[in-house]
């Protein structure tokens, strides 16, 4: 009983240590990518829920620690909760995830962006310089428009026709819109596995400790 209680103590709180390595990325990468859209954009809401949930993970897994370390009941039930309120809310995000099409959301925000240039000059400069392109569908859409070359079409900003972009942002945006897809599926589903086992590690340990409790009344 005492090397089983020993045995899923360590296990819960390298499990939660791995979470809160997890949960510090996450908000880190979400908070890298905040910097990089659009305000009240889809994918603006889309990264604040995930900054909201790396908190809570990261806060969970101090609790998860603590519970395991001082291998209190209380502790390890509040943390069997927070887990599946965390599981709750990474099945909703994992579902739409699958279910949102984040490429068509990308085109329908650059489009938007592209519709009012004037009022987005700053932003369509950016994207330019992030994802090494020029115009909606290439440089030749400044050419229609009758005005020149902006330097966030150019490598550097250096005004040398070698290192104009030739390639438009719509295509751009769609493309790091399906790898972003990629691996944020990929590092959700990580979460939840983490999540799923720390909850059974958690549930487990709290039945053990219960019931050497309740052995040690009689």
């Amino acid at each position: 009983m005492a090397s089983r209680i020993a045995i899923l103590k360590v296990l819960l709180i390298v499990l939660n240590v791995i979470l809160t390595l997890v949960g510090i990325a996450f908000i880190a990468l979400s908070v890298y990518e905040l910097n990089n859209v659009s305000a009240g954009t889809f994918q603006h809401i889309a990264i604040v829920v995930q900054i909201f949930v790396g908190s809570f993970v990261v806060l969970s897994s101090f609790l998860g620690c603590f519970a395991g370390a001082r291998l209190s009941l209380s502790l390890i039930w509040s943390f069997v909760s927070c887990m599946l309120i965390l599981i709750g809310l990474q099945v909703y995000i994992i579902v739409a995830a699958h279910v949102t099409d984040y490429v068509e959301r990308s085109r329908a925000d650059f489009l938007a962006l592209w519709a009012d240039q004037r009022r987005n000059v700053e932003r369509i400069a950016f994207i330019e310089q992030k994802y090494t392109c020029c115009g909606q569908s290439g440089p030749q859409d400044y050419i229609l428009q009758g005005v020149g070359f902006p330097l966030s079409c150019y490598e550097h900003k250096e005004r040398v026709q070698s290192k104009l972009f030739g390639n438009g942002c719509l295509e751009a945006v769609q493309s790091h819109a399906t790898d972003n897809l990629i691996y944020g599926l990929i590092s959700k589903w990580l979460l939840f596995v983490l999540e799923l086992c720390a909850l059974a590690a958690a549930t487990h340990l709290g039945v053990t400790v219960r019931n050497k409790q309740r052995r040690e009344r009689f």
